[in-house]
């Protein structure tokens, strides 16, 4: 995970917003209500980020290789030698990249102060 000042300061507005929003709807903050927008919000990051890094450790390059094997037009023998070169079995993962670290970064502080939220109401 990449904990850069950007992914921080976007994780804070984040919870910044929903923290505005029920204060100033209801003048009072509720923990569980609290917790349950937050959860909200940082799912569907935790999703994208988490597929990401599944796809991104290489789980599923042979099966996607073997599929784009499959797939090709049958070819006299010359042509499927240099077409078998053009096939990467790491194509997808190095498709993937790192670019799946920020929002899973994001997804991860939002969901830690769902929690945070919800252990504080669990103490009170």
């Amino acid at each position: 995970m990449k904990f850069t000042k950007r992914n921080l300061i976007i994780a804070g507005v984040l919870i910044l917003i929903p923290v505005l929003f029920q204060f100033l709807q209801y003048q009072t903050l509720d923990w569980t209500e609290l917790s349950n927008t937050l959860f909200l919000i940082s799912l569907p990051l935790l999703v994208v980020g988490l597929f990401g890094w599944v796809f991104s450790s290489g789980t599923f390059d042979f099966f996607h290789y073997s599929m784009r094997k499959t797939t090709k037009l049958k070819k006299k023998k010359n042509e499927e030698d240099d077409a078998e070169k053009e096939l990467n079995p790491h194509a997808l993962s190095t498709a993937v990249g790192k670019s799946y670290q920020s929002v899973l970064t994001i997804g991860a502080l939002v969901f830690l102060a769902s929690v945070l939220c919800l252990w504080d109401y669990f103490l009170q």
